[in-house]
């Protein structure tokens, strides 16, 4: 690990400071994505890696899979900066296996769109397919990736062995919710499942996903770095959960590398983030609020998130259960918000531009209703 290294051999403790480490690794995390992602974009141009055909959208499509070099950087910093505890080696194992799994499903909708131009299968069909791989073959993998790395946090991380949730306005102290053991590594990885898979449905607007994740990411490593301070969590009044402050290192990376990814992603989008940045991404931030024992504070803090993923599902089980009626225009609620505001205005970008704007400011918003309400009421 290069800040230990870097400690042993200059005799200074600075380069064991977890806010130094933090920072340094949010830097070099920009750093490396603002210097490598032109180059990568060339890559993927020069791949034809796009899931989209000119003359739609964009007249020459963004490529998608921008996300997997973002996911590369925060695990090679992640590895520099952070003592690699077992809390920090099971978020990065889900951002890798959960990358994993969205690079297939990019993979499969560039196959698909390439079939469409040599004939092997029409344009109608190309629609039907432009979710990748199937839905339930990601769900599997999901659950079997998170189901593992829940278990092996549940076996060797102390302070999960309790098997308690918090819940937003109410002290630990006076109640929490207790499950058994088998319920909890369940519950662990439904967390981790669903907000890779809400972050994967905002992804549909350039920059919509990149800011609620950084909200996250920043909750998680705050919270990660008080509740592992044993005078700071006792002074706060929440638990001392030792070890967990070295997420604030892997917040830090991710930070830092989704900041900088808003330079290229900002609209117009020069690159898309694509299924193995989102869902990656969404897994890693569900690990790390399990890790903080903030699992509940996620439907606060995530709130675009949930309200992204509870909008597909109702929409679905309304048409099921009225026979092809809708309760939104369209799902994910962005795009609901697209219609509603069709005619407003005399472009569709200055819709889009009014939609995430506006996604950003709910994300602020709840980022600091979060932290409110996990240090002080409750």
């Amino acid at each position: 690990m290069l800040s230990l290294w870097l400690a042993d051999i200059t005799g200074l403790a600075l380069f064991q400071g977890r806010l130094f480490r933090a920072g340094t690794a949010a830097l070099a995390a920009s750093t490396l994505v603002l210097l490598l992602m032109p180059s990568w974009i060339a890559f993927l141009r020069k791949a034809d890696a796009t899931s989209d055909f000119e003359g739609q959208a964009h007249t020459k499509p963004p490529p998608i899979m921008g996300g997997l070099l973002l996911v590369a950087v925060v695990l090679v910093v992640a590895l520099l900066f952070a003592i690699p505890n077992i809390q920090v080696l099971a978020i990065l194992a889900i951002l890798a296996s959960y990358a994993a799994v969205g690079a297939l499903d990019d993979i499969a909708k560039i196959r698909t769109k390439r079939r469409v131009r040599i004939g092997a299968i029409t344009k109608q069909q190309w629609m039907e397919k432009a979710d990748g791989i199937s839905a339930r073959l990601r769900l599997a993998l999901y659950f079997g990736f998170s189901l593992l790395v829940a278990w092996a946090a549940y076996r060797f991380v102390p302070h999960l062995q309790d098997a308690t949730i918090a819940i937003p306005f109410v002290k630990p102290s006076v109640f929490q919710l207790h499950l058994p053991g088998w319920a909890f590594v369940v519950f662990m990885s439904f967390v981790v499942a669903a907000t890779a898979n809400g972050a994967n449905f905002t992804d549909g607007l350039d920059s919509l996903v990149t800011v609620p994740l950084v909200t996250c990411a920043i909750f998680t490593g705050v919270v990660g770095y008080i509740c592992g301070n044993a005078i700071w969590s006792a002074y706060l009044l929440v638990p001392h959960l030792p070890g967990v402050d070295e997420l604030l290192i892997v917040a830090g990376a991710m930070g830092g590398a989704l900041m900088a990814y808003l330079w290229y992603n900002a609209p117009p989008a020069e690159i898309y983030m694509g299924d193995s940045g989102s869902i990656g991404f969404g897994g890693a931030i569900g690990m790390m609020f399990v890790f903080t024992k903030a699992e509940m504070f996620l439907l606060v803090v995530g709130f675009v998130f949930l309200a992204e993923a509870l909008s597909v599902a109702l929409q679905i089980g309304w048409f099921k259960a009225t026979g092809g009626k809708r309760l939104f225009r369209m799902a994910p609620l962005h795009h609901h918000f697209q219609k509603l505001m069709d005619g407003n205005y005399r472009r569709r970008s200055d819709i889009n531009s009014k939609i995430i704007w506006r996604f950003h400011l709910v994300s602020l918003f709840m980022l600091l209703l979060g932290l409110i309400l996990f240090f002080k009421v409750r």
